[in-house]
């Protein structure tokens, strides 16, 4: 019999913290995480808009095979520069004379260049994305960037959904929306117009973001803390894995319904279901006792451990009904209350620095992060290559934000990753003329950096905030970061014809932007124990400022005034 306490963590020891049931589970959990991660990236292909110019009019009855071909487009529709100088026919405009079925050559002066917008629709050199079918294009453009809007919008309320799984049970809800998600992925192929696609797009985002958060603590809870690190960069390596394989599939999927319904395949993946178990975790925490009982016998069983089921689960309920007491002793006194609320404590100038710059950072790393996966067709070269590539540089991220911050903290680590991702995003745009290869190679760096910034981030937000508002804290900037993703497609559009720099130097601005400010408003967590009060977290004022090479005692014991120790996430 177990006498003592025990913290799920000591069940997890009990019955094995990595042995063979979690191994196969996370194994499943990552095999079902795939599928929708190829779909994650669908903008890049499925709003592709190749190049275009005004229909010719109906009794202009030519192919491109006739000689005369050239001409009459010459006749009918204007040439103009684009962003970057170079001559190409318009891709909005026709001549008015031709509307009025007279030839340019034959039009009096007075109307004969007089340009008017397309009247006989567009006609396009590919036609197999929903931007060429439903003619988001020209003075419709808007659209095309308000349908990713509205399903980034989409991608927030299914993170702010993930609290479904806290009542009804991780599993439940992981097997209901992604069913769903490959309902409405099927169904935004068969959209038979502009409105109807977005509105299945919206909640085809929904229902991959619960999917996403929800599979992530499925994978994680059930392991070890040992593992837990190494198990969410696998899930992390599976996202970019999914990410590179999405230009292969679009690559023999051309037409883009025929992309989406790949979804369907999803059915494939029903016999999986019944080897993922419930989240151990959620059971015991929400005192389901019989069925906790069940899958505590079921996981020792399979990693080889004998255990008393009843004891170890009555130890946990021990500890976590102590657990309980104490933090209601915790907050019983009015200080301790004050502190429990987010917005109490930003009423505190320093602590309201700190949260603003974590936001703001936030929002320009999801800017950037995310119009550079939705389009890529502002790189040179191949579509699906770029694609490809922007796919492999997630790889090396995830490696680069668990070294980074060891080596050299975090506050530089993510300043540093700012400074190099604005930089390279700032400057492309200005080499595009001058070489190609060399843009490519600056925003696939920038892309690189800017994941790794965006893994980092999460790591500091926690480690500034006191205990009582750790998630609401992470929660708040996670929203303000959504900002940046429903802003973004309209930044894009700004961008678009002659100002195509516009985008890229905003988004590189506003990465060095927040470089400087974590150097000089956020302070060192690396080696400091995690705050659990308002206190503790003023009483860390290591802040680099310009001094960057300043040296920090690396240390695991607690600051004078910081209090108990407490181990950091990293």
């Amino acid at each position: 019999m177990l006498q003592e306490k025990m913290d799920f963590e000591g069940v997890l020891n009990v019955v094995g913290p990595f042995g063979a049931f979690q191994k196969r589970h996370v194994a499943v959990m990552l095999l079902l995480l795939f599928p929708s991660m190829i779909l994650d990236m669908r903008f890049a292909f499925i709003h592709h808009n190749p190049d275009f110019h005004c229909s010719l009019p109906p009794w202009m009855n030519v192919s491109k095979n006739d000689a005369s071909y050239e001409a009459i487009l010459n006749a009918t529709i204007p040439w103009e520069l684009d962003s970057y100088g170079f001559p190409r026919r318009s891709r909005c405009k026709m001549y008015a004379a031709v509307v009025n079925n007279i030839t340019a050559h034959n039009a009096d002066s007075s109307n004969r260049f007089t340009e008017i917008r397309c009247q006989f629709g567009y006609h396009f050199d590919e036609v197999n994305s929903a931007t060429t079918e439903f003619e988001m294009v020209c003075g419709d453009s808007w659209k095309e960037a308000l349908a990713v809007t509205i399903t980034m919008i989409g991608s927030t309320s299914g993170a702010l959904l993930g609290y479904l799984s806290d009542r009804y049970g991780r599993k439940r809800v992981f097997v209901i929306f992604k069913m769903l998600h490959f309902l409405f992925a099927g169904l935004v192929s068969l959209s038979w117009n502009y409105v109807s696609y977005v509105s299945f797009s919206v909640i085809m985002e929904i229902c991959t973001m619960v999917n996403y958060g929800v599979g992530y603590i499925l994978a994680t809870e059930t392991v070890g803390v040992k593992r837990r690190l190494a198990v969410g960069i696998a899930v992390f390596m599976v996202y970019a894995c999914g990410y590179m394989a999405s230009p292969m599939v679009s690559y023999l999927t051309p037409n883009w319904r025929w992309f989406l319904r790949i979804s369907f395949l999803g059915i494939l993946y029903i016999p999986l279901l019944w080897y993922l178990p419930e989240s151990l975790r959620w059971f015991m925490v929400s005192k389901d006792e019989k069925r906790a009982k069940i899958l505590l016998k079921r996981i020792a069983d399979v990693n080889r451990e004998k255990i008393d089921v009843d004891s170890v689960y009555q130890s946990f309920q021990e500890f976590q009904a102590g657990n309980e007491e104490e933090e209601k002793f915790r907050i019983s006194d009015d200080k301790s209350k004050k502190e429990a609320f987010y917005f109490s404590q930003c009423r505190v100038p320093t602590m309201r620095t700190r949260y603003l710059v974590v936001c703001q950072s936030w929002i320009a790393t999801s800017m950037m992060y995310f119009a550079i996966s939705f389009y890529p067709a502002y790189l040179s070269g191949n579509l699906y290559l770029n694609v490809l590539f922007t796919g492999a540089a997630e790889l090396p991220s995830n490696l680069l934000a668990y070294k980074l911050p060891r080596m050299f903290g975090r506050i530089r680590s993510i300043s540093l990753l700012y400074l190099i991702a604005g930089t390279c995003c700032g400057i492309s745009p200005f080499l595009k003329t001058v070489n190609p290869v060399v843009v490519t190679i600056l925003v696939l760096l920038g892309k690189m950096a800017v994941t790794t910034a965006f893994n980092l981030i999460y790591v500091i937000g926690a480690e500034i905030s006191p205990t009582l508002v750790r998630s609401t804290s992470i929660g708040v900037a996670s929203l303000s970061g959504s900002i940046g993703g429903i802003v973004m497609p309209f930044l894009m559009l700004a961008g678009d014809g002659k100002y195509d720099a516009v985008p890229y130097l905003t988004m590189g601005i506003s990465a060095i932007v927040s470089a400087i400010l974590f150097l000089a408003f956020v302070p060192e967590t690396r080696g400091v124990p995690m705050p659990d009060s308002l206190e503790m977290a003023l009483s860390n004022r290591w802040i680099y400022g310009w001094n960057i090479r300043r040296n920090f005692e690396d240390t695991n014991e607690p600051k004078e005034g910081i209090g108990a120790k407490r181990e950091s996430l990293l």
